[in-house]
C-alpha cells in the first residue's frame, strides 16, 4: 500500500489575513498621497517630441525619483513645466 504524499511544503508559512489587512492600510496611504490627481479630471493628449527632449524628460524623472525616494512620473514633470509656463 502506498503512503500518503507529504503536503507540508505546500502549507502557508505566513498568515494571509495579515497580508490583507496590511494591503488595505497601504492602499489608504497611497490614496492620501494621490488625492489631487484623483479629484482633478484628466484628458489624454498625444504629442510627438524630439528624441533629445524625451531622453531628458526620462532622465530627469529617474533622477528625481532616486533623490526623493518616491516615484516622480514624466507626466508630473510635464504638468509642472506647463503650469509654470502658463503662469508666467
Amino acid at each position: 500500500m502506498k503512503a500518503k504524499p507529504d503536503i507540508d511544503p505546500f502549507k502557508l508559512k505566513k498568515d494571509p489575513s495579515a497580508f490583507i489587512e496590511g494591503a488595505t492600510a497601504e492602499i489608504a496611504d497611497r490614496t492620501k498621497k494621490n488625492k489631487r490627481s484623483i479629484s482633478t479630471p484628466r484628458v489624454q493628449k498625444v504629442f510627438r517630441l524630439p528624441i533629445d527632449l524625451t531622453h531628458a524628460l526620462k532622465r530627469e524623472s529617474t533622477e528625481r525619483s532616486v533623490q526623493t525616494g518616491a516615484r516622480v512620473t514624466e507626466t508630473e514633470l510635464v504638468e509642472q513645466a506647463l503650469r509654470a509656463f502658463f503662469k508666467g
